[in-house]
């Protein structure tokens, strides 16, 4: 999948980020799928918000301190993205300041198991799912 180097990339405007303490998680409103991001996979997505490639992420990971072996990791984070739709075709890449990790690690990415739909109950009767 990451055979184009150089193609832009953006976050998808229906993808809903909340900021944890140690990363990020990721709401898609299309499929309602959870996404938990650490926080280098955090510090990746940011470069997303505003456009960019994976030659662009994979520059800004090597001056965040990751080792060439860890370069391999970054390309599978990005295919997860662009596997499950989080990112998009975009027109251009963009700049942005983003606040590096506080420390490299490899980025990860972990899909939830159960879609928003599952996850939710009814306030009423806790055994019920909530209608889509």
């Amino acid at each position: 999948m990451s055979s184009d180097l150089d193609t832009a990339f953006a976050l998808r405007p229906d993808v809903v980020i909340t900021v944890l303490e140690e990363g990020a998680l990721l709401l898609d409103l299309e499929s309602k799928y959870f996404y938990s991001v650490n926080s280098t996979g955090w510090s990746i997505v940011q470069r997303f918000e505003a456009g960019s490639s994976l030659r662009a992420v994979t520059e800004q990971s090597r001056d965040w301190g990751a080792p060439d072996g860890d370069l391999e990791s970054v390309r599978l984070f990005v295919d997860v993205l662009r596997k499950d739709r989080l990112v998009e075709a975009s027109g251009a890449i963009g700049e942005s300041q983003i606040a590096p990790p506080s420390s490299w690690i490899r980025p990860v990415i972990e899909k939830h198991k159960d879609p928003l739909q599952r996850v939710m109950t009814s306030a009423f009767d806790p055994s019920v799912p909530l209608a889509e």
